[in-house]
Order: C-alpha cells, then structure tokens, then sequence
C-alpha cells in the first residue's frame, strides 16, 4: 500500500473494492485520470459514470479515454455532481471525489461545500451493500477547509449500522495537505453481525 497522498491512498481502494463487471462513480473527472482508473478496473461489462461542470474537464477526460480504448466503459456528464441521481442507477460499488479544482485551471472554479454535500448524500444513497465512498479533500484553500469540516461532520453523523467512516489525516505533512475520507456502507445490519 502506498501512503504517499491522500489520492494514493483512494487510488488503493478502488483497487480492492472494484471487480470487473462494477459500476463506479466519478464525481469529479477533472483531467480523466481516476476515470480511467475506474475504466480499467470495471471492465467491459463494467461502467463507470464521471461528471464535471467544466466542460473543459470533459473533453479531455472523452480524449484520455479514446486514446487508451475505454470510453465504451464511461458515460461522461457535463453536470454538477449533486445531480448523479438523475443519471446513475442505485448500486454502485465505489463513488469517488477528488475536491478541489481543475490542475492548471482557474482555481476560483472549485467544488463548494453546499452541491459537494448534496452530492455525498445522493452516493451515500447509490452505494451497494459494502461499496465505498471516496473523497479527497484539500484544505489548503478556504472553500476547502469548508468542505472537509462539513464532510467530517457528515461522516461522523452517519448510522454505525449503516456506515463505516474514517479519514485519513497526514500527520507530519503540514498544514493544509490533503486529507482521505473513506465511507463504507455496511454489508449486513449490525444488529445481524452480533
């Protein structure tokens, strides 16, 4: 396992939580790089569904995966992803957030707590038994820390018999690195577990 970023860390758990045949969120494509991971890990007769309101994110998100033969797999949404549920059937194995902005863009364009809040109750909603929730969040910025405070708080309220809820704090890294948060839905009731 790599510790290396918060994005390492969530790179790592699409790995251990998807299987081919999977259908996977990406909330925020950004450059298409997780939506080719998930592209990857999903299969053929998996798919993975990837929103962004930049339009710029999706086209070079369709460009990545024509060129590495994976857009079959993707249906790509040039949406706010507080509106998954109006494209994505419930029974996702994996939701991923990667918060923030477009690398290299107008970093005054960047996910804001309010639609990133709605969007992490509709994935809580879409996720299978046993699927993940996962965000990356970069405090290094105000809306930022605003998102992660607001997410901490969410995790932390939701249902131990419903959800498991960590995050994942680099302790030596300074202020304002990045920051894991990671959501599984439980597979049985925990009043079954006992």
């Amino acid at each position: 396992m790599s510790l290396q970023s918060a994005r390492h860390i969530a790179l790592e758990v699409f790995e251990k939580t998807l299987a081919p045949g999977d259908r996977a969120v990406d909330a925020t494509m950004g450059r298409g790089r997780d939506t080719l991971a998930l592209c990857r890990l999903v299969g053929e007769a998996g798919r993975v569904y990837a929103f962004d309101v930049q339009q710029a994110a999706l086209l070079e998100t369709r460009a990545l995966l024509e060129s590495e033969g994976m857009l079959c797999r993707a249906s790509l949404y040039w949406m706010g992803h507080e509106r998954m549920a109006e494209r994505v059937p419930a029974g996702v194995k994996l939701v991923a957030f990667n918060l923030g902005w477009l690398p290299g863009s107008d970093k005054g364009l960047t996910t804001r707590v309010d639609t990133t809040l709605l969007a992490v109750q509709s994935a809580l909603q879409l996720l299978s038994p046993g699927g993940v929730l996962s965000l990356c969040c970069y405090p290094g910025h105000p809306e930022g820390q605003r998102e992660l405070d607001a997410l901490t708080e969410l995790a932390k309220s939701l249902a131990p018999q419903r959800f498991t809820a960590l995050k994942h704090v680099f302790l030596n890294a300074g202020p304002g690195a990045p920051v894991a948060i990671l959501i599984e839905k439980t597979k049985t009731p925990a009043s079954a577990r006992r």
